[in-house]
Formats: structure tokens, sequence, C-alpha cells
């Protein structure tokens, strides 16, 4: 009788393991896909918090002084709308504060009537040359949207009707 115990071999047979880890392999990388893309929208949406955010302060300083920051007082003007500044240049600056992917966010101004701030991180949501951006013309903000632009360009500061 013990003898029959012995041989009675119950159990799994390894082609039977090896269908129950593929489908738990499937499962875990559509889990992981998942989580990944929701990870991005989440930083996409820190992004355009914080770009509102500085374009309040920019709408601010534009009530005061009817312009953008803008030129030889850039870094001031900007730190008094309580932005810091990285690397001021001429037409706009580097901003310190970093986007969720860890790159400065930049600030452009044209004709001290217009602005735009934009992330410096250009793969958004896995799209090449795709930036957050959000745009100020004559003291009002748009609310920051997901850019694409060509190849090697920044997005562009074209506001109104009458650039198109």
């Amino acid at each position: 009788m013990f003898k029959r115990y012995l041989n009675n071999e119950k159990g799994f047979s390894m082609i039977e393991m090896m269908v129950v880890l593929i489908i738990i392999a499937v499962l875990i990388a559509g889990g992981i896909k998942f989580y990944l893309g929701y990870i991005e929208n989440s930083r996409v949406t820190k992004a355009k918090a914080q770009i509102s955010t500085m374009q309040a302060a920019l709408d601010a300083y534009y009530a005061e002084k009817a312009e953008y920051p803008n030129g030889d007082e850039l870094e001031s003007a900007l730190l008094n709308a309580g932005i810091k500044v990285e690397t001021p240049g001429e037409g706009g600056a580097d901003l310190e504060q970093k986007d969720p992917w860890g790159k400065g966010y930049v600030y452009e101004v044209e004709n001290e009537k217009q602005c735009i701030i934009y992330t410096g991180h250009e793969n958004v949501q896995g799209t090449k040359y795709a930036y957050v951006a959000g745009r100020c013309a004559n003291g009002q903000s748009e609310p920051p949207e997901i850019e694409k632009v060509t190849e090697g360009d920044k997005p562009p500061i074209v506001l109104g009707d009458d650039e198109g």
C-alpha cells in the first residue's frame, strides 16, 4: 500500500507552470505600461499647474508695468514677479524652477506684450518635440497646453488674430 502512494505523482507539469508564468508576465507588462502612462499624465498636470502659477505672477507684473519683463532688468523683474532666473538672455531666460522632468522652464518675450513659458523637456507624453507651454498676451494668460513643434524649434510666440 505504501508503494502505491510513491508511484502516484500528482502536481503540475513543466508546461503548465510555463503557461501560468507567461500569463503572469503579460499581466505585469500591461500594468507597468498603464502605470508609466499615469506617471507621465501626472507630470503634465504638474507642469500645467506650475506654468499657471508663473503666468499669474507675470500677469500681475503686467498689470503694474503694462509690459512683460524683458531686456536689461529681466532678472530683477522676474524676481519681483516671484520667478527665479537661472540664466537671463536677450528676449527671455531659463528659469531656476525645474519642470517635472528635471529640466528648467524657459521664458520668452516678444514685443513686451506677449510671452510664453514652456518646459525644457521636449518629449512630453512620448511625442517628440512636444512641450507644455503657457502663453500670455496683454495681461491675460491662456491655459497651458501641450504644443507640438517642428524638429529643433521651440514653441513660437504667436498670439492673437494678427499673426495667425
